[in-house]
This record gives C-alpha cells, sequence and structure tokens, in this order.
C-alpha cells in the first residue's frame, strides 16, 4: 500500500479593502517619487533624491506584490498541510490537521456561521463568497476550537470525503 499525496494551489481573490490597499501603497510610491524628483536640483539633497525616489517606487512594488496570496493545500495519508505563499516568494505553513480530527466538515455557508465564535479562525480560501468553499471544524494542540475555510478541487474534495467520518455521539 502506498503513500496517498496530493496538492493544489489556489490564488485568493482581492476583496475590494485589499484592492484599494493596494491603490494606496503604489500611489504613495508615486507620490515619494515625484517628491523626490522636485529636490533634484537641491546641493544638498539632489544627490539622493532620486535614489529615495527609486526606493519608494521598489517599496511600493515589493509591498503591493506582498498581497498577492495562494494557498497550497498538501494532502498526504490523512493529513492536509496548509501554506500560504505570499507573492511567489514567501512561504508560512498555517497549519497541519489530521482529517480524523475534523468535528464537522461541509460546504461553508457565511450566514450559518456569521454567529457562532471560533478560537481561531483560518481563512485559506479562493473567497468565502465562492459556492465551492468549503470549511472543517477541529480543535488544535491546544484544545482551542477551529473553524478553517478552503476551497478544495474534486479530486481533493473526493479524497477527504473518504476519510472524513462523522462522529457517533453516544448519550
Amino acid at each position: 500500500m502506498g503513500d496517498t499525496f496530493l496538492e493544489q494551489i489556489v490564488k485568493k481573490r482581492d476583496t475590494v479593502k485589499e484592492s484599494i490597499i493596494r491603490f494606496l501603497i503604489i500611489f504613495a510610491g508615486v507620490v515619494i517619487f515625484i517628491a523626490s524628483l522636485l529636490f533634484l536640483g537641491n546641493q544638498f539633497v539632489g544627490p539622493f533624491s532620486l535614489l529615495i525616489g527609486v526606493g519608494g517606487i521598489y517599496f511600493a512594488w515589493y509591498f503591493a506584490s506582498g498581497l498577492n496570496l495562494e494557498f497550497e493545500y498538501i494532502y498526504t495519508n490523512g493529513e492536509i498541510d496548509f501554506d500560504k505563499i505570499s507573492a511567489k516568494r514567501k512561504r508560512k505553513r498555517i497549519v497541519t490537521v489530521r482529517i480524523s480530527s475534523f468535528d464537522d466538515f461541509g460546504k461553508f455557508d457565511a450566514q450559518k456561521y456569521k454567529n457562532q465564535r471560533y478560537d481561531v479562525t483560518i481563512n485559506a480560501s479562493v473567497s468565502l463568497l465562492d459556492p465551492e468553499t468549503h470549511y472543517a471544524t477541529f480543535r488544535n494542540r491546544d484544545g482551542k476550537s477551529c473553524i478553517l475555510m478552503f476551497t478544495p478541487n474534486e479530486k481533493l474534495l473526493e479524497t477527504i470525503k473518504a476519510q472524513y467520518r462523522k462522529k457517533a455521539y453516544v448519550k
């Protein structure tokens, strides 16, 4: 019996708030560049003003592109790792969870979970409004209740469903 390995990468869609933040960052970089051009003729600041302007553009690009997020789901033998990738240059492990530890699993409905409180909320989905977004609730190592939202493809979804067994509660 071999190992089962699946991986999927999804790109997070920008919200209006993130688009506004990206615009403001780029706008600030352009303003810094234009302001630096105004000081080119100054004998004290002039030599450094172009360097400051180019630096402003570079940092605006760096921070604005850092808002481009992707999530990678890696399924290996009953465990799923969720990684966040920023601008294809920085990767961070968000959580690793065993499917057998899921308390609940299904399609995500924002209205249903609007009033429920969890100690930890993890959003690794394309968008919470996407109809293919699913959720899983579980307890982490510290015993805190967690909800995880993600957008699996059909193959990963079928693999999760095969592993997930609704727990039977006996009173």
